[in-house]
């Protein structure tokens, strides 16, 4: 229980307004019992000696015998008893004060005074009420004597309504405590609703879930607060939002430098790798044939045999050259080129290599097809795409090579026989010094960067390259964009 007031605002908010209002309804009724004799008191005798002073002058008009009317009105008006005595103390009209007098101690009723006062008050502790007697002295029209007029105001009437107040106090007690816990609870609820409402959404705000909104349509403090949480909300959304897409974009960019920096680790290590052994050979045939050992006596024919693999070398320097060139990027030098005799001043190119493994090209290709582009970087990778075909494909087998115009695009094919790759390895073909040998030999292949070339150049052309197992063997498709197709 203690806990549940500690925690809730409802609890304390009730509690508290319970206790404060039914503190008030027992001061109200304490300050009713108490004041209520003393007020009624007062403001009785002031009004009866304001009156009983009027009724003395009136009664010096009148004679002994005719003022017995203005006695009974004044009675009836006021409801208090009147009484005329003499100078002697003898009562010569209204009522007796004896017969109205509470009585003493020993049972005998007290006597009221007989000099003139404006207030006289005979308190009788054992008696159940209190009489107040009110004097003013005149003379009656036909007689020189003076006589006292006396008013007996009693406080039986308060006293019976204190009397019933204390009666009926346990009854008074239980309707204050109903009441006090009924407005309470009403009270408590309607105050801490709003607040209670804010807290959950401020606590799903807490957890980083602002899709709760406070929709008050209130314009005090709580109205305020819930357009400030929802201000605040969309503010927090919003800053999420941007960061989440500044963090997705910083990751991406952390992984892009990443896999640049694997990439670098990754070409210097390839290239040292395809330098050093062509670079090994040739100083060692170099060597040799300064020497004149053994076999390098020969200087002719290792000289030419050096002369080659300083044509490799070469190659491959000429090969980074071309990657480093794609890898910066800019404009190429767009003019327009024939493919149709593009392709076929490349098939001549590479007809000595079909004729040493004893291959033949077959070529289906369209009377003129125009594209704008970079015409020594087309043939480059026209001529990777005919190499790698000639190189991993058996002797004796048809080399297939076509060119489909369609809305979109240029489809330039190059289909080889006798060969297939791992569907493991596709994915990474175009990826710089990949090879499906891990010697990395020679004999079984090149640099590792012919079909990275033959990518990028088809990007830089807009385009890109695919390559798959077909039915005959592998299928390399270059994919240019045939916005650029120019007809003469």
């Amino acid at each position: 229980m203690i806990t549940k007031l500690k925690n809730s605002l409802t609890a304390k908010i009730f509690l508290v307004t319970c206790l404060l209002l039914t503190a008030v309804c027992a001061l109200t009724y304490a300050l009713i019992a108490q004041l209520m004799p003393l007020t009624y008191t007062v403001d009785q005798e002031r009004l009866l000696a304001a009156q009983t002073d009027r009724l003395a002058k009136q009664l010096e008009e009148y004679t002994l015998a005719d003022c017995g009317p203005l006695l009974s009105q004044f009675t009836f008006q006021y409801g208090v008893p009147v009484s005329i005595q003499d100078f002697g103390g003898n009562v010569v009209g209204g009522v007796d004060p004896s017969d109205i007098m509470p009585t003493g101690e020993n049972g005998q009723r007290e006597t009221p005074p007989t000099h003139s006062s404006d207030k006289d008050i005979q308190p009788n502790h054992e008696a159940d009420y209190i009489v107040h007697c009110i004097g003013a002295d005149f003379s009656f029209q036909d007689s020189s004597e003076n006589c006292q007029l006396l008013v007996f105001a009693s406080t039986r009437a308060v006293n019976q309504a204190a009397e019933a107040l204390s009666r009926i106090w346990p009854w008074l007690a239980a309707a204050i405590l109903l009441v006090s816990i009924l407005s309470s609870v009403f009270y408590a609820r309607f105050i801490t609703r709003p607040i209670v409402r804010l807290s959950g959404i401020s606590q799903k705000l807490s957890g980083l879930d602002f899709s709760w909104r406070c929709r008050e349509l209130r314009t005090d403090e709580i109205g305020t607060l819930a357009h400030d949480l929802d201000e605040l909300a969309d503010r927090l959304s919003h800053s999420m939002q941007e960061l989440q897409a500044a963090n997705d974009a910083l990751r991406k960019d952390v992984e892009r430098e990443q896999q640049l920096e694997q990439a670098q680790r990754d070409f210097f290590s390839a290239v040292s790798h395809e330098l050093k052994t062509p670079i090994t050979i040739l100083k060692g045939q170099l060597g040799g044939m300064l020497d004149g050992i053994g076999v390098y006596a020969d200087r002719d024919k290792y000289l030419a045999r050096s002369l080659a693999v300083a044509n490799q070398m070469e190659g491959l320097v000429q090969e980074l050259l071309t990657v480093s060139r794609m890898e910066k990027g800019g404009e190429l030098p767009v003019v327009p080129v024939e493919l149709t005799a593009l392709i076929q001043n490349c098939l001549q190119d590479y007809g000595e290599l079909f004729q040493q493994k004893e291959q033949k090209a077959a070529a289906e290709l369209p009377p003129e097809v125009w594209i704008t582009g970079d015409p020594a970087l087309l043939k480059k990778a026209l001529g990777n795409l005919l190499s790698n075909a000639a190189l991993y494909s058996p002797e004796g087998v048809k080399i297939f090579l076509s060119v489909h115009v369609e809305d979109a695009n240029i489809l330039l094919t190059v289909e080889n026989e006798g060969a297939h790759i791992a569907p493991e390895l596709l994915p990474h073909l175009f990826e710089p010094f990949f090879r499906s040998d891990p010697s990395r030999s020679r004999q079984t292949g090149g640099s590792g960067l012919g079909l990275y070339l033959v990518q990028k150049i088809a990007e830089q052309h807009g385009g890109s390259c695919q390559i798959q197992n077909s039915e005959r063997g592998v299928c390399a498709t270059l994919i240019l964009p045939n916005s650029t197709q120019t007809t003469y």
